[in-house]
């Protein structure tokens, strides 16, 4: 009961025997959250790629398990930078392989007034930042049809981050 006194639902629950799933869904949240695992990494590039976008490159060569769990496009982790409390996610836009060959992601971020993306713009090279596992499926390439007729695709896309 200790974790749970810390979240702010837990407060408001009297635990009994009917509340037992409760307690044990807000139990399951409190470890996950706990044990996330998250790996400090270096800046090795941060520059204006147009008005509001930074192209962001982070160096995982000395973390080579999370270089090689990028597997697939459209994988994306989170962010956080140290002492700010707002957790940022991105979706990765190098190449699964390039994290392996070059030791590095790269990500294309929009920086918004307030937000963390925008703390991480005012970065500077070699300061750390600490990332999570890669999440996601991505994309299944093999689905596309004819991949030796088509040998370059081109997937767009938008999301939250893209306005």
């Amino acid at each position: 009961m200790f974790i749970l006194g810390r979240l702010p639902l837990a407060r408001n629950l009297r635990f009994s025997s009917r509340n037992n799933r409760v307690a044990s869904v807000i139990t399951a949240a409190a470890v996950r959250q706990d044990a996330s695992l998250w790996t400090p990494a270096p800046l090795s590039l941060i520059k204006s790629a147009a008005e509001s976008l930074f192209h962001v490159s982070i160096d995982v060569s000395n973390s080579p398990n999370l270089a090689a769990s990028c597997t697939r496009p459209g994988q994306n982790l989170q962010l956080r930078v140290p002492d700010v409390e707002k957790l940022s996610f991105l979706a990765i836009a190098s190449p699964p392989s390039f994290a392996v060959s070059c030791g590095a992601f790269e990500f294309l971020v929009k920086s918004i007034a307030g937000s963390t993306a925008e703390i991480l713009s005012g970065l500077k090279k070699g300061e750390t930042v600490e990332l999570s596992a890669v999440m996601g499926s991505g994309f299944d390439m093999g689905r596309i049809d004819h991949p030796v007729e088509y040998p370059t695709v081109l997937i767009f896309a938008t999301g939250s981050g893209i306005r």
